[in-house]
């Protein structure tokens, strides 16, 4: 049967608005604010979208306009506020320029988002002030929809003794944050958080909070020491522990290490650019190892100083450094392996103290030659190992190639 088609017809168009509102999220932010201009069918969508992302491609919009670049970056924010019909979702605002926003700018946006339903929200402000530093305002601590929160190049400061905030938070990231010494003495509760993570902070003690349900802890790249206190309260607690260049406060590291609670919860360890050879890494390390008796996987990613410095020497019991059994682990990957006197003898100790270990996976360098990777593979498998089920492979990083393999007993 003949049918007519309307050469002029727009068949997407037409979708559900439910299609069309998966369609724009899918979209840069600029692409489907254009959706508006040029359709009217698409504008109600476009107004109602509950996702909003401002980034570098956001800016380019910005880069054309001629006069205060800065002015017209806050201007289409607030257009695109203004204009915008239901919740915002999800909001993400990212210029990573050289654009100067005013703390007031900023107080607006986040008061509007704290109004409207606002889950995920995401605001890294690299401010070309080196002096600056953006403030949370309170209507994000006390929005009740948040469950989602990543900050970038803020200062968090708080004079209100909040008893609880963050009420419904369950992930949150610091990065590039400085925590105020105006914090000390201010506990707050964040009831429902999961994961908290700081990279590249400072202050970090200064946060004082009690999260019941914390489960995941990231310390990345700590710009100043932490306290014990700070981190021995909620290292009891949780079960997924990520370190990188951690310092405790205290000229005796070796003391304040062994004042470590027994991490009785804590099943996973990933260390991030450990250096063998530096004495406090090693010795938070190891501490960290003996005071978690349920500790199922461990992770580590080498440094490239890993070799012992000159007038230092392995202790001459290193191998009873951990006196007991790690019971549980069954999981040890360690990358950027480059098979110094210290890294073998590592290895050899936790296969010689991990009865139920099965999987052991170890990584080369990009700088080992074949012959060197060959070497370091072969004397691995000859390690004793305390479980008959572990299985040890060695990745060599240039060729791919992998070496698996049983110790002959």
């Amino acid at each position: 049967m003949a049918t007519n088609c309307d050469s002029s017809s727009d068949v997407i168009s037409e979708l559900p608005a439910d299609v069309k509102e998966i369609i724009l999220e899918r979209l840069p932010t600029r692409d489907a604010a254009r959706t508006a201009i040029l359709s009217t069918r698409w504008r109600d969508v476009w107004s109602g979208q509950g996702r909003i992302v401002v980034d570098w491609d956001f800016l380019q919009c910005v880069e054309r306009c001629e006069g205060d670049k800065s002015a017209a970056f806050v201007n289409m924010i607030n257009d695109i506020l203004l204009r915008h019909a239901g919740p915002v979702k999800k909001f993400t605002l990212c210029p990573l320029s050289d654009l100067m926003l005013q703390q007031s700018d900023l107080d607006r946006w986040l008061l509007f988002l704290s109004r409207n339903g606002i889950q995920e929200l995401k605001i890294f402000l690299n401010c070309c002030e080196p002096n600056y530093e953006y403030k949370l305002p309170y209507c994000i601590l006390s929005c009740q929809t948040i469950t989602q929160l990543i900050l970038g190049y803020f200062s968090f400061y708080l004079p209100i003794k909040a008893c609880s905030i963050f009420s419904n938070l369950t992930s949150l990231v610091f990065n590039f944050v400085q925590f105020s010494d105006k914090l000390n003495g201010i506990v707050y509760t964040i009831p429902n958080l999961e994961k908290v993570e700081f990279y590249i902070c400072s202050g970090i003690s200064n946060f004082e909070i009690r999260v019941p349900k914390l489960e995941t802890l990231s310390i990345i790249f700590s710009a100043q020491a932490i306290e014990l206190r700070w981190f021995a309260f909620h290292l009891k607690a949780i079960k997924t522990l990520c370190l990188s260049q951690f310092f405790l406060q205290g000229e005796d590291f070796v003391l304040a290490a062994l004042m470590f609670p027994i991490a009785i919860n804590l099943q996973v360890i990933k260390l991030y650019a450990l250096n063998f050879a530096n004495e406090k890494q090693f010795t938070i390390a190891l501490q960290l190892l003996k005071n978690s008796p349920n500790l199922c996987e461990l992770e580590i990613t080498a440094s490239h100083l890993i070799y012992l410095s000159d007038g230092e020497r392995l202790p001459e019991d290193y191998g009873c450094i951990i006196d007991q059994d790690l019971k549980m682990l069954h999981t040890l990957k360690i990358k950027r392996f480059m098979g110094s006197e210290l890294q073998m003898f590592f290895v050899k100790m936790l296969l010689s103290k991990s009865p139920t270990l099965e999987k052991v996976v170890i990584q080369g360098t990009d700088d080992l030659n074949p012959s060197m990777a060959l070497k370091i593979s072969r004397e691995l498998l000859r390690f004793p190992r305390a479980s008959p089920k572990a299985q040890v492979v060695y990745l060599d990083y240039n060729l791919g190639y992998g070496v698996v393999g049983s110790p002959d007993f």
